[in-house]
This record gives C-alpha cells, sequence and structure tokens, in this order.
C-alpha cells in the first residue's frame, strides 16, 4: 500500500508544472501586447459610456465632438407664418391708418405676426421670419430691427422692403440665412399724434439697453451731454421698458450674427463690433457716430461681440428710391460674405 503513494505525488508535480508554464506564457503574451498599445491610459482619462446604442451613440450627450471642433448650437426654432389672412391684416390696420405713404399690400404681405410681447400701451410688438426649410441649418442669422424710434417710419417701411428681398435671395440664390424682422419695436411711439422718439413712458429705446455702468454714466450723458434732452431719457434703469425686454431676450434666444437696427434721419452709416465696418451701403457712407451709453450698439457690439450695423436713412418720412432700396440691400449681403465666414457662422 506504501509503495503506491509517489504516484499521485508526481502527477500534482507534473500538473503544477504546467500550470506555471501556461501563466508565464500568459503573461508573456499580456506584456508583449502592452507593449504594442503603448503607455496604460491614466484612469481620469477613460471615459465610461452608460446606455449607448448599438451605432455608438449616446442618446444624450449626441455625437462624439470632432477635437479641436466646437459642437454646433441647438438650431432656432423658425417662426411660422399665420394661417389666418387676417392676422397680418390686423397687425398692419393701424400702422397703415397712421402713415399713408405705407403700402397696404407691402405691408400685409410681409405676413407679420403679433410675437406675445406689447408695448407699454399693450399693442402688440409684430415679428416674421425668412428661413431655409427646417431641415438645412442655417449658417448665419440675422436680427433686423426697425422703427425704434417711433418717429422713424421709414425704418419700418425699409424692414418691410427687405422681407421680400430675403425670400428672393433664399429661393434664386439659394443663400441660408435665418432673418428676423422686428418692423416696428415701439408701436406707441409710432402711433402717437405726432409719432414720438421715446415709447409711451418718454424714455428712449435706445439709451435703455444693459451697458457697462449704465448707472452711472447713462444719466450723467442725459444731464450733461444732451441738456437733458426728454427725447433721449434714457428710463430709470436697464431694460426698464417691456420693449426693450423683448429686444434684450431677442439678443439672448435668437442669437444672432448680425444686428441691424434702421434709424433715420442723419443719412449715414454706423457701425459697433469687432469685424471690419461696412464702407457704404448704397448710397450710406461710413461714418461713425461714437459710443453712447444704453445703445444698441454698444451693447451688441461692444458686450456681446455681436456686430450691429446701423442704417441711418436721409428722412424719417420719404423712402428712399427702389434703386437705393436695393442697392443697400446688395451691399449688406455682400459685406456678410466677406466678413461672416461659414467657419465662425452657425
Amino acid at each position: 500500500m506504501h509503495s503506491a503513494a509517489p504516484v499521485p505525488r508526481r502527477r500534482g508535480l507534473a500538473l503544477a508544472v504546467l500550470l506555471c508554464l501556461g501563466l508565464g506564457g500568459v503573461g508573456w503574451y499580456a506584456v508583449q501586447q502592452m507593449r504594442q498599445a503603448g503607455p496604460p491610459v491614466a484612469l481620469h482619462h477613460l471615459h465610461v459610456e452608460h446606455g449607448v446604442p448599438a451605432g455608438g451613440q449616446s442618446p444624450a450627450q449626441g455625437p462624439t465632438p470632432t477635437p479641436g471642433v466646437a459642437p454646433a448650437p441647438p438650431p432656432v426654432a423658425v417662426l411660422p407664418l399665420p394661417a389666418d389672412a387676417s392676422v397680418p391684416a390686423a397687425v398692419c390696420a393701424p400702422w397703415l391708418a397712421r402713415w399713408a405713404a405705407l403700402s397696404r399690400p407691402l405691408c400685409e404681405q410681409a405676413q407679420l405676426a403679433p410675437s406675445g410681447a406689447q408695448s407699454v400701451r399693450g399693442r402688440p410688438i409684430a415679428w416674421r421670419d425668412v428661413a431655409p426649410p427646417a431641415s438645412q441649418v442655417a449658417p448665419r442669422r440675422v436680427l433686423v430691427i426697425g422703427a425704434m424710434h417711433g418717429d422713424e417710419l421709414t425704418s419700418a417701411a425699409l424692414a418691410l422692403h427687405w422681407v421680400p428681398l430675403a425670400q428672393q435671395a433664399l429661393a434664386q440664390e439659394g443663400r441660408a440665412v435665418h432673418w428676423r424682422f422686428i418692423p416696428v419695436l415701439n408701436p406707441d411711439g409710432l402711433l402717437a399724434r405726432p409719432a414720438t422718439r421715446t415709447n409711451a413712458s418718454g424714455v428712449d429705446l435706445n439709451r435703455n439697453f444693459p451697458t457697462a455702468d449704465w448707472e452711472r454714466d447713462a444719466p450723467l450723458y442725459w444731464d450733461k451731454r444732451t441738456r437733458r434732452d426728454p427725447r433721449r431719457w434714457p428710463g430709470p434703469a436697464p431694460l426698464s421698458e417691456p420693449e426693450s425686454q423683448f429686444l434684450h431676450a431677442q439678443m439672448q434666444a435668437f442669437d444672432p450674427d448680425l444686428v441691424v437696427s434702421i434709424h433715420a434721419p442723419y443719412g449715414v452709416l454706423d457701425f459697433d463690433g469687432p469685424q471690419t465696418p461696412p464702407q457704404k451701403l448704397g448710397p450710406l457712407q461710413l461714418d461713425q457716430l461714437g459710443v453712447f451709453p444704453g445703445s444698441l450698439g454698444n451693447y451688441g457690439g461692444k458686450h456681446l461681440d455681436v456686430p450691429v450695423v446701423t442704417i441711418e436713412l436721409h428722412h424719417a418720412l420719404r423712402m428712399p428710391v427702389r434703386s437705393e432700396i436695393h442697392t443697400m440691400w446688395r451691399d449688406l449681403l455682400a459685406w456678410m460674405d466677406r466678413h461672416l465666414p461659414a467657419q465662425t457662422a452657425r
């Protein structure tokens, strides 16, 4: 019985030797693989995906961003056209009654709709979008504002003239620009008799935006430089007015690449922002008027780094001729092509 004991002991030793050889081979193979793969990755560089579908894209996070390329911002919804023709007609009716020179077809064919925002006296602030189909993301967004000063009626009319030109540029030239038109920001001032620069609270909306040191500079400028001109009162506080609050909200939500603010009657072209300004738009030559506390140009161009082109038409009640309207438009598009390149647009 004792002579049989060495056999299982030898088998055990043999199995142990084979096991060691096997583990050694596996270890050697793993080391070689690690050497080929490069140094180990630090734990804080590891990224763990949770619930990634078969396509490799997390529904919560979207596609993996390309290194060095900023992810595209979410698209801005395009405002729907009013389904009922009576809506644009109702928007235009008081403007047509106020200014006989305004064309009914021009106004009603712009298909304006109430934005939901209202003036001090409860009048609707209307708007209109011209944009590519929802399937096509517009690389640029442009916000056009008229009649911030209610007594500059031609500024509203120019914005209305540009609505069909934007449609034509989209349909015939394929310009993928998302335009948002607000032809009359200050309906109370426009409909007053006589029309007023200020809103119904007596505030100059173009001095009511939250520029740097507004609380100190805006009242001081009004007191010392304008000698308390009531037409240029900046208001009791920045964004004290519903009209400026609405436009401020559009600067945030619409996030424009360019703002075009239409005024009258200085007959020049003004500009604020980091880009090279346009030298002319049609008959208007560049003449930068300076930076004013609380102005939209100061707020957009200096604070937000969004270029603000300010058009000062020659007359507040007499429109430029059609050829000048079209030339201003073409010059604006040409400047956009040069100074709002696709890689910096959306």
